[in-house]
């Protein structure tokens, strides 16, 4: 698997992303945003502006159809949908895409899908949902809810306001780094890793000595959920620092 990725990294820098593709739709109040990714990275950053724009970029190898990879943008009943995936299902790591997106603060991130690659999450207020199979997430400055969720991959979550009504954050092979803007007033907080350690500037009540670790705490009224799962991996919550 080393060896595939290694290989996939050095026919990506032989063959550069000449493919690219930019659209630009309006984007009125309530509109949200998918994604559907085979291969590459995703970045969603916030903006203040009232439309959405979507940049789009196909890797392929020398002498290779970088539209081998089926790239579309439409917007569809108030979601901006974006589709970067590879013909006949197929998951060739030498061909990548990079998808570039700047919306509304407040535009939900109701639906990424990823198979492999790292997501980017910027200034996000409408709260994000996303899954990836193989990647990494880092995400800055999120609120509303937060569904983030990892197969192999580190999940590094910085900036979260403390008000979000929901942080679910899942990987069965990464370190899990959680930090909010300050603490919660109001929230109960789950952690477990089976085999990982668990460490958090919030006090939890916490089980260490056999088994899996686990700790939990409830702040104020336990109206938010902090929920935090990990298979092989650490967790870090820190709050304001």
């Amino acid at each position: 698997m080393l060896l595939s990725r290694l290989l996939a990294g050095v026919l990506s820098l032989a063959a550069p992303c000449a493919d690219r593709q930019t659209q630009r739709f309006d984007a009125p109040a309530g509109t949200a945003i998918a994604v559907e990714s085979t291969v590459g990275d995703v970045t969603v950053s916030g903006w203040d502006r009232a439309d959405v724009l979507v940049e789009i970029s196909r890797c392929a190898p020398a002498h290779s159809d970088p539209t081998r990879v089926e790239a579309t943008a439409a917007l569809a009943d108030h979601r901006v949908v974006v589709r970067v995936a590879q013909r006949d299902g197929g998951h060739d790591e030498t061909y990548r895409t990079s998808v570039v997106i700047h919306a509304p603060f407040a535009a939900a991130v109701d639906a990424i899908e990823m198979f492999e690659g790292r997501l980017v999450l910027r200034d996000r207020r409408g709260g994000v949902r996303a899954r990836l199979e193989h990647g990494s997430v880092d995400a800055d400055g999120l609120s509303g809810p937060i569904r983030l969720e990892t197969r192999i991959g580190a999940l590094r979550v910085r900036r979260v306001d403390p008000a979000a009504p929901l942080v679910r954050l899942r990987t069965f092979n990464g370190d899990v780094h959680l930090g909010f803007v300050s603490p919660p007033a109001d929230a109960r907080i789950l952690a477990l890793s089976l085999s990982g350690a668990i460490r958090s500037e919030i006090p939890l009540r916490l089980k260490t000595q056999f088994g899996p670790r686990f700790g939990e705490a409830t702040l104020g009224t336990p109206d938010r959920l902090v929920s935090i799962d990990v298979v092989n991996g650490d967790i870090y919550i820190t709050a304001g620092t």
